[in-house]
Formats: C-alpha cells, sequence, structure tokens
C-alpha cells in the first residue's frame, strides 16, 4: 500500500512539474532589446534621446560604450559604440517609432536640419498608408533607416 501511495504521488508530481513546463514553454518570445553599433556614442545618443524623444535608462556595463533607452514596457533599444565606420543600409530594414504628433515631430526635425521622406524617397514628403497612419522615413547619424508614425492606437 505504501509503495503503491508513494508511486501514485510520484506520477502525481511528475504530472504537475510536465505541465508546469509545458504552460512555460508554450509561452510567446516577446521583445527584449534592439541593438543597434554605431561609430559615435555622443551623436547617437543625443540623436535617440533629443531627436527621437527616447527615454535613457540606467545601463549596467558603465563602461562608456553603451547608451539604453526604455521603448515600452519591456522592451529596450541599446546603443553600443565600437563601429568602424558607418555602413549602408536598406530602407527595407529599419526601425519604427511612433508619434502622438507627427506635426509637432516634423517640427523637431526641421529644427535640427534632419532631412526625412517618404516611403518612394521623396524629400520632405509624407506616406500616407491605407488605414490612415502618416509615416515619414529618416536616417539616424549612422544611417540606420527608421520609420516613424503616428500609429499610437
Amino acid at each position: 500500500m505504501k509503495k503503491l501511495l508513494l508511486s501514485g504521488l510520484t506520477a502525481l508530481a511528475l504530472t504537475g512539474i510536465s505541465t508546469f513546463a509545458t504552460a512555460q514553454s508554450m509561452k510567446k518570445p516577446s521583445l527584449n532589446h534592439i541593438a543597434i553599433y554605431v561609430v559615435n556614442l555622443e551623436q547617437s545618443t543625443a540623436f535617440y534621446r533629443d531627436v527621437i524623444g527616447l527615454e535613457t535608462m540606467d545601463e549596467p556595463f558603465k563602461d562608456g560604450r553603451h547608451s539604453w533607452f526604455k521603448v515600452g514596457p519591456h522592451a529596450q533599444v541599446h546603443i553600443i559604440s565600437g563601429a568602424a565606420a558607418a555602413v549602408p543600409h536598406d530602407k527595407n530594414a529599419h526601425l519604427c517609432f511612433s508619434v502622438t504628433s507627427m506635426e509637432e515631430f516634423l517640427a523637431k526635425l526641421k529644427k535640427n536640419n534632419i532631412a526625412y521622406e517618404d516611403w518612394p524617397g521623396k524629400p520632405g514628403g509624407i506616406t500616407n498608408r491605407v488605414d490612415g497612419v502618416k509615416q515619414v522615413y529618416l536616417k539616424d547619424p549612422d544611417g540606420y533607416w527608421l520609420e516613424i508614425n503616428n500609429d499610437t492606437y
């Protein structure tokens, strides 16, 4: 009887562990961070903080090679210095940030003499998606493409 009880409890415990492991393994991945490798950390930090408007956050390395930005409840952008040179990037590979006011954001770009374009590449153009979202595209100091839109849902 004792062996049967122990055997039953062991099976029940293993079933619970198996169910927990299955539930844990079924959790969907979530975005943690995106890392951008840059030539000039100070210039890129100022761009993402002052122009794009990202919120800086503490970074653990304290080595003068990293800047971290909060971009949502649980996601970050990490700027890492050390790139030998800026390299060309394709517009199709871009980061996208949503802003609450496209007009205010475009005024900030103009104030800072930062060029932007629509998707086809018309300077100063704004793309109007079929769902009503407005988009502009610009490059950061290292040539990474960014989309800025007003899709704040």
